[in-house]
């Protein structure tokens, strides 16, 4: 493997580590793919993440709780929630992002 891939890898635990010693790198996962993709469902995250739905659903509660994430009914279809990052969402990404 490349120095320059494992280089990155490690900044990005270390920073993961940096913003929650505690923080699950399933966790991390999730947060990433809605800052990737706003407005995507606890569904499609768990699809895109390929994690159980139940788990989704506590890592979008836990995330949600964090203040991480915002949950709001969708226009559409209201037993649906739309899942996009807070502001404090949006610096912990930068900051993840930045320690690539």
């Amino acid at each position: 493997m490349p120095e320059s891939a494992l280089t990155k890898a490690i900044g990005l635990v270390e920073e993961l580590r940096k913003i929650d010693p505690e923080l699950p790198m399933q966790v991390a996962h999730v947060l990433l793919v809605i800052a990737r993709y706003p407005g995507l469902c606890q569904r499609e995250v768990a699809a895109r993440t390929q994690i159980g739905k139940s788990s989704a659903s506590r890592i979008v509660e836990g995330l949600s709780g964090r203040g991480l994430i915002s949950a709001t009914e969708d226009s559409i279809d209201r037993r649906v929630n739309v899942l996009m990052l807070t502001d404090q969402g949006h610096r912990v990404v930068r900051r993840i992002v930045a320690g690539l």
